[in-house]
């Protein structure tokens, strides 16, 4: 695994192209890059050449009645084809079903925008695509992205820039990446980076799922809103980054009240205060889960405040920097119950049992936490010799067992049994060397020892 030392070595050398090419509207290469161009785009019959409507591509001549005259054909499902080039425009037309527009590549075919307004502004639409692009905005108030009541939509290879940088802090908190809401379902962006916004991606939908692509130096990463039991979402072989200034990335999930399901796998999370804050008193997600995945932090790695039924297992939590965070932190009366298995520490031996609420059912390193059992519960023998179950303390000193015959065995002397009358006084039988079982009377309050 790589050590801290290197990511941050390797974050440097991203963190160096995301801030020349948020910049780069500002600055444009005036030579448009005509030299590459992507074999499955133009053989494609059907795709849609963009510089014939009369596109430039040199990043400073506009190109917004181009890309209107070429979505403006409606004699068949469009294709669009973007070259390699800058395109600066002054907003996207309205695409319809089944649209797809894609470039050579999301560093060649990069559309720029200096607006407020929602760049793709997309309405009951479904199956739009697009591909190998990139979208990098100016505007202090801009979204990238913003799909209501679209259904199916895709991103693939994408990616979408914003300009919110420590050193601009907070001009640019307010740019949004992407924006689900409407009932918006089934989309998905894989292998997308979203990167350099005050919200990489705010959702109010769910069904929505991202796969193999990356959030970087947004100031909130992921943000489930609206509090309407409906926000959700499914993340896989995801990385959440940030530089370590805290003026860059504030917290990279947020859930602000009551929402659907979150799911997370093979996720890794560094560079933010918190890494995860999960519900409000509002109210959480449904469900929640989070299975292989790391997370690092430099106060808070999990926050969960309300949720129910959470999952995690086999999660790594670590510091972020060199103080050890709060690993985990739960509301016990947001989230009485939950499941933790295999959890490792990168700051302690283990994670504080202590952290997790009597209701949760916790599996350490051989050791099982506030465990509770409804129904007949089976405990199998294994080898003849061995006790079918133990009780030790805390320095693992057996106290009793129960023996492969089934028979109950207590090692204390001043052990024994302890029984309660029917007038609700408390009674401890024991043995004396003699073999004469004896009574001793303990009161009528329940003993602890």
């Amino acid at each position: 695994m790589t050590g801290p030392v290197g990511r941050r070595r390797m974050l440097a050398v991203t963190l160096g192209a995301a801030t020349a090419g948020s910049l780069a509207a500002c600055a444009p290469d005036p030579v448009p890059r005509l030299e590459f161009r992507s074999p499955h785009v133009t053989d494609a019959p059907a795709a849609r050449n963009l510089r014939d409507f009369g596109a430039v591509g040199d990043g400073k001549a506009d190109d917004t009645a181009a890309l209107a005259a070429a979505v403006a054909i409606g004699d068949r499902p469009l294709v669009l084809y973007l070259p390699s080039g800058q395109y600066r425009v002054t907003r996207l037309p309205d695409l319809p079903d089944y649209a797809t527009i894609l470039g050579d590549g999301a560093d060649v075919s990069t559309i720029y925008y200096d607006g407020n307004a929602p760049l793709i502004s997309l309405k009951g639409k479904q199956r739009v695509r697009f591909a190998r692009l990139g979208l990098y905005l100016t505007g202090e108030k801009a979204t990238a992205v913003h799909l209501t009541e679209c259904f199916r939509c895709s991103f693939e290879s994408v990616v979408l820039r914003g300009n919110h940088l420590a050193e601009n802090f907070p001009r640019y908190v307010d740019q949004r990446g992407v924006v689900l809401d409407g009932n918006t379902g089934g989309t998905a962006f894989i292998d997308c980076d979203i990167n350099n916004f005050g919200y990489g991606l705010v959702t109010s939908c769910i069904q929505n799922y991202v796969t193999s692509s990356k959030f970087t130096n947004n100031r909130i990463g992921v943000l489930g809103t609206g509090s309407d039991h409906n926000a959700g979402l499914a993340l896989s072989n995801v990385e959440f980054v940030s530089d370590n200034d805290p003026r860059t990335t504030d917290r990279q999930i947020v859930v602000d009240g009551a929402a659907n399901d979150w799911w997370f796998t093979n996720v890794w999370f560094e560079g933010a205060d918190t890494a995860l804050s999960i519900g409000t008193e509002a109210g959480g997600p449904a469900q929640f889960g989070m299975v292989n995945c790391k997370v690092a932090a430099r106060r808070i790695c999990l926050q969960l405040n309300h949720c129910r039924q959470p999952y995690l297992a086999n999660v790594q939590f670590d510091p972020d920097l060199d103080n050890p965070p709060i690993e985990v932190q739960i509301d016990g009366h947001g989230c009485p119950e939950g499941t933790a298995i295999n959890l490792i520490s990168g700051s302690f031996p283990d994670i504080d049992p202590h952290a997790f609420p009597d209701g949760w059912h916790v599996i350490g390193r051989g050791q099982v936490h506030g465990a509770r059992f409804a129904g007949t519960m089976v405990v199998q023998a294994g080898a003849p010799d061995t006790d079918i179950v133990q009780v030790q303390d805390h320095s693992g000193t057996v106290l009793s067992s129960v023996l492969p015959s089934g028979a109950w065995l207590s090692d204390r002397t001043d052990g024994g049994v302890v029984l309660r009358d029917p007038g609700g006084s408390y009674w401890r039988l024991s043995v004396g060397i003699d073999g004469v079982v004896k009574t001793a009377p303990l009161g009528k309050q329940r003993p602890r020892t």
